[in-house]
């Protein structure tokens, strides 16, 4: 039971069996409808479910059939997965516990039909809604396009479809903590969007994608990217289906590897973050650009999870009237989490990248394809002199090369996509906000000693040094297949990094 040379058993919790904790005991014989489940977040979320509440009636997953595969086989392909191993041990029927349903967040009504509707509707008795389009997706629509129909009109549609869950007491929504990116001190409520989401659904049925395309920088202009943009959105939605709809809100800042469960390091997900941090171990990656004392709002995968099971408990069993003095009385109906590092362990973008350098000295391959080093500038122009130099004139020489050996370049193409992703990066690092977590520290405040242990979300405990020395080599193991006592030639070190790179499936 290993994932290369991680095994499971050096890293899992000694937790011993002990009596049963209130949130296990809370989700006995109830049945969660999930969105989302074969991402990077949904299979944590489902490990940690059927390992942890064991005694749950049943996992519904709403899942598209995709690269050839009907749903059912991506599940069950899913399963296979090293990540799995320790929940099978302690549940073996752990099968018998997930149904697949067949449905499409892009398509309207989620793609759920008729039949699959009238099947689950009296059974389900929580939602978590995960599901949500990234701007590393391949999709055929512009990005606009595509990130308000799976975003904003998937979240709509959803909620209209509650209305049929006669026995539903839960609906926990994942948001970011970057979707007011312009005010100072964000409060966990909501805050007013300057465009309905209803126009914004009506303007992508109606319009082609050129004319969307022209109109999205300045639609978007005060966010980061699209995707925070239609998160704010979908949390308008949720704020105006009021007080009917049992929801609450877990807004995260970036989410990486797990830290503690049930692997430490673990991660399939090389988005931005982690492919620029990855490119930077094996000398590609030299030059970055932002603010470096701005916060980077890290937050480890494993205990994200935890929080949106622990929010999904207290919607179900144990809602009481939270006292919250920082936010108005009359927004209260549903509880909004702002789940940020830097009010547990502050990392700022210049600590992760020396963080993120330290340890990947420690797990690249010993041939490096470059000597690795990093800089961070917040000049841009500095900034575009440097990656002509360091990354681009490099790319070129290096694709010639290979190119007369009659192989495929693909070195300057990386960059661009390098260069795309930094770049989406810089707006993140200009974002100075202070995010208040008051109902946070009141969730934690009410979980018995039993499930702070079980259900672990306090970032206060984290070695920083600790966690991204497993994490990386996680990133080494997982995404690019490479064992860490095996040495490589830098040809095959390149190929894995480009190949994770170019073709990792979300």
């Amino acid at each position: 039971m290993e994932g290369g040379d991680i095994f499971i058993q050096d890293f899992i919790n000694d937790l011993q069996e002990s009596p049963e904790s209130q949130i296990q005991k809370c989700f006995r014989g109830s049945s969660i409808l999930i969105t989302g489940g074969t991402g990077f977040v949904g299979k944590v979320l489902i490990e940690k479910l059927l390992r942890s509440c064991r005694d749950l009636n049943t996992i519904y997953l709403v899942v598209r059939p995709l690269n050839g595969q009907n749903p059912n086989e991506r599940v069950k392909e899913m399963f296979t997965s090293p990540f799995f191993d320790r929940m099978k041990m302690e549940n073996p029927t752990y099968r018998s516990q997930v149904v697949v349903v067949k449905g499409d967040c892009f398509q309207p009504n989620i793609g759920l039909d008729e039949a699959d509707l009238s099947r689950i509707e009296s059974k389900i008795n929580a939602v978590i809604h995960l599901a949500a389009a990234t701007t590393s997706d391949n999709h055929p629509y512009c990005m606009l396009h595509m990130a308000i129909c799976t975003n904003v009109r998937a979240t709509r549609d959803l909620i209209i479809l509650t209305k049929r869950f006669k026995n539903l007491k839960a609906f926990v929504y994942l948001s970011s903590v970057f979707t007011n990116p312009s005010v100072l001190d964000v409060y966990e409520q909501f805050y007013n969007s300057p465009i309905a989401a209803s126009t914004i659904i009506q303007m992508v049925e109606t319009l082609p994608d050129y004319i969307l395309n022209r109109v999205t920088s300045g639609l978007v202009s005060e966010w980061p990217d699209v995707i925070t943009f239609t998160k704010a959105l979908s949390e308008q939605i949720i704020q105006s289906a009021g007080p009917e709809l049992p929801a609450c809100i877990i807004r995260s800042g970036f989410v990486l590897g797990t830290a503690n469960e049930p692997i430490a390091g673990w991660t399939n997900d090389l988005n931005n973050l982690t492919g620029c941090a990855l490119g930077s171990g094996l000398g590609l990656v030299r030059v970055f650009h932002g603010s470096s004392s701005v916060n980077a709002e890290i937050v480890p995968v494993d205990m994200l999870v935890n929080l949106l099971v622990v929010g999904c408990w207290e919607l179900i069993g144990n809602r009481t009237e939270f006292v919250n003095e920082e936010v108005p009385k009359d927004t209260v109906n549903t509880l909004i989490y702002n789940y940020a590092s830097s009010n547990y362990k502050p990392c700022s973008w210049n600590q992760l990248g020396e963080k993120f350098f330290k340890n990947e000295k420690n797990v690249s391959s010993s041939n490096f394809l470059w000597m690795p080093f990093y800089y961070v500038t917040d000049s841009i122009f500095i900034y575009w002199i440097m990656t002509f130099y360091l990354h681009t004139v490099p790319a070129k020489v290096v694709d010639l090369f290979i190119w007369f050996m009659g192989k495929e370049s693909r070195l300057n193409e990386f960059y661009k996509r390098v260069h795309t992703a930094a770049k989406n990066l810089s707006s993140y690092q200009q974002i100075h906000v202070r995010y208040h977590n008051h109902n946070v520290k009141n969730l934690m405040n009410k979980l018995s000693p039993r499930d702070k242990i079980l259900f672990d979300f306090d970032m206060s405990t984290l070695s920083w040094d600790d966690y991204f020395d497993k994490y990386l080599k996680g990133l080494r193991v997982y995404l690019m297949g490479n064992p860490l006592h095996m040495p490589e030639t830098n040809n095959n070190t390149l190929n894995r990094y480009l190949n994770s790179f170019f073709h990792n499936d979300k």
